[in-house]
């Protein structure tokens, strides 16, 4: 989405891929790249992508956080739509948000679990 809608603002404001590798210090061939989809285009480079071509930044970080996630979860909608609500649930805490397993959970208890992760890590 993010490549779509830069190629396609460039195009309709009359820019080159030429110009705007110029502008983005990087050849053309790099440039050409990103925007057809066979490199990656980062964050601090869709910013300026954006105030190039006097697009909202805030959409541009939208979309370009919108592909990251696409490309994570395309090949799994439910799974995507499952980790979606937990981050959702716990957005405020998230980094320190500690899910512990239900009772239907194949370990009996929270502590058979650790210790079992700390046998996997030793055989490492």
């Amino acid at each position: 989405m993010l490549r779509e809608t830069i190629k396609r603002t460039r195009m309709y404001s009359g820019t080159t891929q030429a110009s705007m590798a110029k502008e983005m210090f990087m050849s053309e061939a790099q440039y050409n790249r990103k925007e057809n989809g066979q490199s990656k285009i980062e964050l601090f480079e869709a910013k300026k992508m954006a105030r190039l071509l006097e697009l909202n930044e805030n959409l541009i970080k939208k979309y370009w956080m919108a592909d990251k996630i696409y490309e994570i979860m395309k090949d799994d909608r439910q799974l995507f739509y499952d980790a979606l609500e937990i981050v959702d649930a716990h957005f405020d805490n998230y980094e320190t948000c500690v899910e512990l397993p239900s009772k239907n959970s194949s370990y009996s208890s929270l502590e058979e679990r650790l210790q079992r992760r700390g046998r996997k890590k030793k055989k490492k």
